[in-house]
């Protein structure tokens, strides 16, 4: 992937053309309950792997793994956001095939994933992506791989918002959070495509946002992340072992470029009106 120094550079000569700079690919997504999901190919069959910019670390089905030859081996071993202990066995060098773009993924979680009712073959996260540029159009249903034209193009009328890259599970996962203004400093909140109906603070940090405190209850409430940038729909605060987590709720609002070299994040209002569900809360109770 281009250095930061020729990004720059690219950001300058789109700035001084009109004519627009084509991406490197764009990927359909497709609706998975209030989720979204890619149509890939793994081992000349079509797949089908729920999409999870939270997911952190690329999965596939004990069948799949079955059935491409993949022997489980060895453990890896992570935390959900709950602090519940996450372990599963791995299987290396998953190679998919998306829309014409090839993927590998170096190091696969296997898991059951998906429900009786809704069955999936795996889950794509961000690892498989690292070192590129892409942006998430959530309304329109689609990935796009950028080229360093296309991503300056982008991002040259979007709100920028410090970012930083989460490298767990041994560096092997790849999840990526942004700074949130708070009363005594600095909070990091993970977007996350794979919540589909809710945004998430923990407890403890609702008053920095100016949020009371509710107990259990759900609250339909905002807070401020940049000029022009705000976090709006059903926050509910369990415990969590990060900050907070912004799901469909609020991704469904935005465009989202994501730099996945250097840790850099945009976003820019998305003009089209989201489909039915999409980022629709649970109840309140």
């Amino acid at each position: 992937m281009p250095s930061s120094r020729s990004f720059l550079l690219a950001l300058l000569l789109v700035a001084a053309s009109s004519q627009a700079a084509e991406p490197l690919a764009r990927l359909p997504l497709e609706p998975y309950r209030n989720r979204l999901a890619a149509r890939v190919e793994v081992a000349g069959k079509p797949r089908l792997f729920q999409f999870d910019t939270a997911g952190g670390l690329s999965s596939v089905s004990p069948a799949l793994a079955d059935e491409i030859g993949c022997k489980p081996w060895g453990a890896l071993t992570g935390l959900h956001m709950t602090g519940a202990k996450i372990s599963m066995p791995r299987c290396d060098g998953v190679k998919l095939d998306w829309h014409g773009t090839a993927l590998e993924v170096p190091t696969a979680g296997i898991a059951e994933m998906g429900s009786k009712e809704s069955p999936l073959d795996g889950l794509l996260a961000l690892d498989a992506f690292a070192g590129k540029i892409i942006t998430l159009d959530s309304v329109s249903r689609e990935l796009i791989v950028e080229s360093p034209a296309s991503a300056a193009q982008r991002v040259a009328s979007a709100i920028a918002v410090p970012a930083h890259l989460a490298r767990e599970i041994g560096g092997r996962a790849l999840s990526v959070f942004i700074d949130v203004p708070a009363a005594h400093g600095t909070l990091r909140m993970e977007l996350d495509s794979g919540n589909g109906g809710t945004i998430l603070v923990s407890r403890p940090l609702l008053g920095e946002l100016g949020l009371p405190d509710k107990g259990d209850e759900a609250q339909d409430a905002s807070f401020p992340i940049a000029p022009g940038l705000e976090a709006k729909g059903r926050i509910f605060s369990p415990e969590l072992v990060i900050d907070g987590n912004l799901g469909m709720p609020f991704l469904k609002d935005w465009i989202v470029t994501l730099d996945l070299d250097q840790g850099r994040a945009w976003f820019k209002r998305n003009p089209v009106r989201p489909p039915a569900g999409m980022g629709v809360p649970p109840p309140k109770k």
